[in-house]
């Protein structure tokens, strides 16, 4: 294969959406695939919509999903470039002036066919066609035009974009015969549907690439997640980035629509969190924690990053984002606790001694493990003449806060014995409700 060069086009008239988000995705994983060229280009021709703040959240976005490009361009930079071939059509007969501004003559007999590599060929007649506005009358150019001309100088080979361009795509190859000009290959990817089989919106759950983030999804989750809306390898659900590099390529795309669905996200995301190397996910959740404010970054400094790592390992079994995780997190961190109202009616009178005697055993120890807890907690329950069975969970409650969570072995040596032992003697002081 010709080196492949391919682009990823947003108008920067709003967020950056999903459906662009993997729009973009697939032309990434087809220019690393093939050992090409990614070039992201902001179509900012509508100068009334286009916003510099929304080329910055498209920048930020693709940055987040880890989709670097090789070259970026602006279509405003290229204002010049456009009037120029305009005007050469104009030569040509083929376009012309009226009202200010400057149209493409569309023949009127005849059809044109998009040899589509995904949909097959698509024919058009040219009766179910108007004649199209290249050049308005300030003298910018239209979509269909500027894009013709970029993708032609650029040398793009290969036009990867969704579905709702199909219609544009015979316009444009008309105005590449008139040019004189070889069209790029196109590849036009079926919508993403919504559960209900609707065309997928914010109705459905669906936002900005960025608003995943503030959700607490890894990057690694929603790439895996936007790569399988469309395109599958066999059965496999999970794909690190480097496999799907090495598997992504046209024939593997769906002709069919793809259903967003963000149970199977949160699968994904929760699979991600469990691979995650621990280390990462320890900062990943300590960033979170302060966003969230869960705590400050003091606090969150002083547990340092062995503690976080223990917490995030054990936080993620049951958490299915960053955010769960981190709002989970607070009975690592020292202060005293929010108990739940049943988690409360555990602490009786007649287990309060027991907590106090749990406290003074762990106070003597240096860093216990979770093997040291138990033996502490057995060691009590068998003195005082109490079942293990009451004790345990009164002392995750005095702990923890609530009546679940992780391992409460594993649990108190990640929290560790000061907090532990000071949240217990404040459970054993508690007067009977």
């Amino acid at each position: 294969m010709d080196s492949v060069r391919v682009r990823f086009a947003p108008s920067p008239t709003g967020y950056l959406h999903v459906g662009g988000g993997r729009t973009a995705l697939f032309n990434w994983l087809y220019a690393r695939h093939h050992g090409g060229t990614f070039i992201l280009r902001i179509e900012d021709t509508d100068r009334t919509r286009s916003t510099d703040e929304a080329i910055e959240q498209i920048f930020a976005s693709l940055r987040w999903l880890g989709l670097d490009w090789d070259e970026v361009y602006r279509q405003t930079d290229r204002f010049d470039r456009h009037r120029e071939v305009a005007a050469e059509l104009v030569r040509r007969g083929a376009a012309y002036e009226s009202e200010g501004a400057l149209w493409f003559r569309v023949p009127k007999e005849g059809a044109t066919t998009v040899p589509d590599l995904l949909a097959g060929d698509v024919t058009v007649q040219h009766s179910e066609l108007k004649d199209l506005v290249i050049l308005r009358s300030d003298g910018t150019p239209i979509y269909n035009f500027a894009c013709v001309v970029d993708d032609h100088d650029m040398g793009i080979t290969h036009v990867i974009r969704g579905a709702e361009h199909l219609n544009n795509t015979p316009k444009q190859l008309l105005l590449y015969q008139a040019l004189g000009w070889e069209p790029p290959l196109f590849a036009h990817v079926p919508l993403i549907l919504g559960p209900d089989r609707s065309k997928l919106s914010k109705r459905h759950g669906a936002g900005s690439v960025l608003d995943y983030d503030e959700r607490g999804i890894l990057p690694e989750a929603l790439v895996n997640f936007l790569a399988r809306l469309g395109w599958s390898h066999g059965d496999q659900e999970v794909f690190s980035r480097e496999e799907l590099v090495a598997l992504f390529d046209l024939p593997g795309v769906n002709t069919s629509a793809a259903v967003f669905d963000d149970e199977k996200l949160m699968w994904l995301n929760h699979e991600w969190l469990r691979r995650l190397d621990l280390d990462r996910l320890g900062r990943l959740l300590g960033e979170r924690i302060v966003r969230r404010g869960v705590a400050d970054q003091a606090t969150v400094d002083a547990l340092g990053p062995t503690k976080l790592a223990r917490a995030a390992a054990l936080l993620r079994e049951r958490g299915r984002t960053l955010v769960e995780m981190a709002d989970r997190a607070r009975p690592y961190l020292p202060g005293d606790l929010d108990l739940v109202p049943e988690a409360e009616a555990l602490l009786t009178a007649e287990l309060r001694p027991a907590l106090a005697e749990v406290a003074r055993r762990v106070e003597g120890l240096s860093q216990p493990s979770a093997a040291e807890f138990e033996s502490v907690l057995q060691g009590v329950a068998r003195d005082l003449g109490i079942s293990i069975k009451a004790l345990a969970p009164a002392v995750r409650v005095a702990v923890s806060g609530t009546r679940v969570g992780p391992g409460l072995y594993d649990l108190l040596s990640v929290i560790g014995p000061e907090i532990v032992v000071s949240r217990l003697r404040g459970a054993a002081r508690k007067e009977e409700r």
